[in-house]
């Protein structure tokens, strides 16, 4: 299916007819998808799953926004200083456990250096699907950057051995995480970040954790706190005055 989606360009933007700059840009943006996911899961071995998590999340946005300005992308102001600090506060407060976060495990500096080397592949899988040339359509930079990125996993795992599925249900939801919450969620990603601005996009998908706190709270009997409340309300404050900070500057 990944090769049928690669091969769906219009014309004049096939594969063998791309730039080596195209091809690059969209090949790295899988790399860095695959790095991103695989740096966040050591962190987690360090550090439990709360810091890495508020860590890739947070960072993510700051370091966007840095690139984009200095790439010119993007100008500074105070809408956009003011859109960065809203979203950093709200997801900090949806995701602050109740207990505080407590003292880190052991081996903490090197979970807090794989936990920001995840902010920075994700930083790199925004930039790159915001700054997809044009001619390159959505479906396509999803499954060349897609069909990559499950190659670099497949390297990395290979090596500690792989589990397969034991039964239908367990394919089941390996099936639906493929193709659901993974390629079909990064597709529509994909096609949103090149109609906003590279913060705008990122900000964006800092709704992850609002969602899963409303689903904790309607499936799991996990109400949400009101500080989480109030971090809902700052992150739909911070997406509102990102989004309408202008149009991107086209892509190259």
């Amino acid at each position: 299916m990944v090769a049928a989606l690669a091969g769906a360009v219009g014309p004049g933007a096939r594969w063998a007819e791309l730039a080596g700059r195209e091809r690059f840009q969209m090949l790295a943006t899988g790399a860095a998808m695959a790095l991103n996911v695989s740096c966040w899961f050591v962190g987690i071995s360090h550090l439990g799953a709360a810091l890495p998590t508020v860590i890739s999340i947070c960072c993510a946005p700051v370091i966007v926004a840095l690139v984009s300005v200095l790439r010119g992308y993007e100008r500074f102001g105070l809408r956009l200083l003011a859109g960065l600090l809203l979203a950093l506060v709200g997801v900090l407060l949806l995701v602050m456990p109740a207990a505080g976060w407590g003292p880190l495990a052991p081996g903490h500096a090197a979970g807090l250096a794989w936990s920001f080397g995840s902010a920075f592949c994700y930083a790199m899988v925004v930039l790159g699907n915001a700054r997809m040339p044009a001619r390159v359509p959505a479906v396509t930079a999803s499954a060349w950057g897609m069909t990559v990125a499950a190659l670099c996993m497949l390297a990395i795992a290979w090596p500690g051995g792989i589990t397969w599925p034991a039964d239908g249900a367990q394919w089941l939801g390996v099936g639906y995480t493929g193709v659901v919450t993974t390629s079909v969620a990064y597709l529509a990603f994909a096609w949103g970040a090149r109609r906003l601005s590279p913060t705008a996009a990122v900000v964006g998908t800092l709704i992850e954790p609002l969602v899963a706190a409303v689903l904790a709270a309607a499936l799991l009997a996990q109400p949400m706190a009101p500080r989480q409340w109030a971090g809902a309300l700052l992150l739909a404050g911070a997406m509102l005055l990102l989004v309408r900070r202008g149009k991107p500057t086209p892509a190259d």
